[in-house]
This record gives structure tokens, sequence and C-alpha cells, in this order.
């Protein structure tokens, strides 16, 4: 049977959070709690105690499992929380982001994971009674605006420099491992053209980075390629 998982950043707010996954109306069957790696930093010892009192709430009812994240940069928590998103998927669970009670760069992180994995993704609306919050007056999902589409060969490009360690030394090696060798000079040509086509487009939507080293222009995925080739199937 397919799992309805729950991706839920833990900030301080134990109340808004429980109550969110009340009021949403979301089927739930497992939550994976994001805390940051860095106990070290303010408010985080706080942090990890309010997880471990929702983590007893919910484990009487629902699965319940902690994952933790790099709080001071964003892509680093997106391609963190997106490990656990691909894993679900996967098994053909469906995920809701819930960034109720989001630190900032965690909020942030979940909105991208849920753009390029296509979740979903809601948050509780706080009340106020005199200027101080008291509650929530009400769940909303988070449209999420289309990406703009990679080709299949683009992707393909981005998933083989991954395969290398997110780096190619050279365009040749790069089109080696893409198309395979040859020996065919008119062949190789195309085969040049084509790639450097893919790479310029790749470079300009901030996937790759180029640099000239020698006679060689290095590949290298950016963090944002990176979670395109996490996501990528």
């Amino acid at each position: 049977m397919n799992k309805v998982v729950h991706i839920m950043p833990v900030g301080l707010k134990k109340d808004r959070l429980l109550e969110s996954i009340r009021q949403s109306g979301y089927p739930i069957q497992k939550v994976y709690l994001v805390l940051g790696k860095d106990k070290k930093l303010s408010g985080e010892e706080e942090t990890y105690r309010i997880a471990d009192e929702i983590e007893k709430t919910l484990s009487v009812l629902v699965e319940v499992e902690k994952i933790y994240v790099s709080k001071l940069d964003v892509y680093a928590a997106a391609l963190e929380i997106l490990s656990a998103v691909k894993k679900e998927i996967v098994e053909g669970n469906e995920i809701l982001i819930n960034a109720s009670d989001s630190p900032r760069t965690l909020c942030i992180a979940s909105y991208i994971s849920a753009q390029l994995s296509g979740s979903r993704i809601y948050i509780a609306m706080p009340l106020y009674d005199n200027g101080n919050e008291v509650g929530i007056s009400n769940v909303i999902e988070i449209p999420i605006p289309p990406l703009k589409r990679i080709s299949n060969d683009k992707l393909t490009v981005v998933k083989t420099v991954q395969e290398q360690g997110g780096e190619v030394e050279s365009i040749n090696k790069l089109i080696d491992l893409f198309e395979g060798k040859t020996d065919n000079q008119k062949k190789y040509m195309a085969q040049r053209a084509r790639m450097s086509y893919h790479l310029k487009g790749l470079e300009e939507d901030g996937l790759v980075e180029m640099h000239r080293e020698g006679k060689n222009v290095k590949i290298k995925l950016t963090e944002l390629g990176k979670a395109y080739a996490l996501m990528a199937y």
C-alpha cells in the first residue's frame, strides 16, 4: 500500500506544527522530521528537544524518521531533503512538505525541494489576537510554478557529470562518456557541436559551470545542477 509521507522541518513552534497536520486534512502514514546537523547553532538544542516531543506524539500513530541537514546552506539542505523525497517517490509514495514551522533557510530549501520533485507543499497561517500569535487560522497549499523544462539530452548530460563525481575534466571526456568515442572526424565534429550547444544551455540555466584549464574546459555541476541530477529519472 502506498503511503502519504509528510516532510516537516522543525522549528520552535511545536503546537503550530502539530495543529497544522490536524487542520490540513491530508492523510498521513509517515513523517520525516528535518533538523539541523550542527547542534551548536543558536536554538538548535531546543529544536532537538521539541523534535523528540513531536516524535513521541506522532510515533503512536505513524512511522517517524529524522533527517539532519545543513541549515546554513540552502542548496545543501535541499539536496538532503530531496534524497529522502526521492527514496519515497521510488517506493511509490506521495510526498507533502509541511513548511509551517520551517526556519528561513529550510523554508526556502523546502520550496526548492517541492518544485524539483513535483511534491506538494503546505503551510499554516498564523492567527493573531491583539498582535500576538494565538494559534493558526487555516492551512493553505502553496502553488508551485512549473519549472522550465530541461530536455532529456541535457538531463542526461547532467546525470553523466554527476556520475563522475560532479565534474568532468574536458568536453572531449564528456563526449566519450555521453556518446562514445569515435575516430570519425566528421562524426566527432557533430558530437562536439551538439555537446557545446547542450553545455551552453545548461550554463545559462545555472546547472553547470565551465572553466578553462590549459587546453581543456572543465565542466562542473552547480548545487542546482546536483539537485536536478538527483531527481532525474
